[in-house]
């Protein structure tokens, strides 16, 4: 893993500390749209952001929007939600009737608030597993295409990605968090302070 190097049990920590709150965000959601919400397994990777617009599966390259926030604490970075425009309309449109096209005010605002009951969810179960006060920022919507929503700045970060779908398979997304390098001291103390915690149960 260029740039930040995990052994396999801190990659496995990692992915379970995500696992752990992306599971009481997915179910949250779930009780929300009133559907199943299926999760994959986290993935980690470090990577340039103009890298994970590759990674985008294949049917993707046109028009994205996103619920994204800035959160702070032991670690810094960005949370993202991520949808193809036509597959967050089908999310919303289990909670909001309608026949736009395109993401209206109505629907931008529906989106904005999953996003904000998954990646504040996801946040609050990793300062309650580490200890340690993670604080998010307002999450905002963006539309555009996926470099757009993304970014290209070239300096790398820690990917953790998990996908997410509705049971009925019209409506699946991407939950992203993009460690700063920057902080990948901290990270991995924190990480590191999780698994001695979870030896000494």
């Amino acid at each position: 893993m260029q740039g930040l190097e995990l052994d396999a049990d801190e990659a496995d920590a990692i992915a379970e500390l995500f696992n752990i709150g992306m599971g009481e965000s997915a179910a949250a959601l779930s009780g929300m749209v009133g559907e199943e919400v299926l999760m994959a397994v986290p993935s980690l990777r470090v990577q340039r952001r103009t890298d994970i617009i590759h990674g985008i599966p294949a049917g993707t390259a046109g028009r994205m929007c996103a619920v994204e926030e800035r959160f702070s604490g032991p670690f810094s970075g960005d949370a993202m939600l991520l949808f193809t425009e036509a597959e967050g309309l089908a999310l919303v449109r289990r909670l909001i009737p309608g026949d736009a096209t395109t993401p209206g005010a109505d629907e931008q605002d529906a989106l904005t608030e999953i996003g904000n009951i998954i990646l504040n969810g996801c946040l609050a179960s990793f300062s309650n597993l580490i200890a340690g006060e993670v604080e998010g920022s307002v999450p905002g919507y963006r539309a555009g295409t996926a470099e757009e929503v993304i970014g290209h700045a070239d300096d790398p970060v820690l990917t953790v990605s998990i996908d997410v779908a509705l049971a009925a398979g019209d409506a699946s997304g991407r939950v992203m968090f993009l460690l700063d390098i920057a902080s990948r001291d901290a990270f991995r103390l924190a990480v590191r302070r999780l698994l001695e915690g979870a030896g000494g149960a």
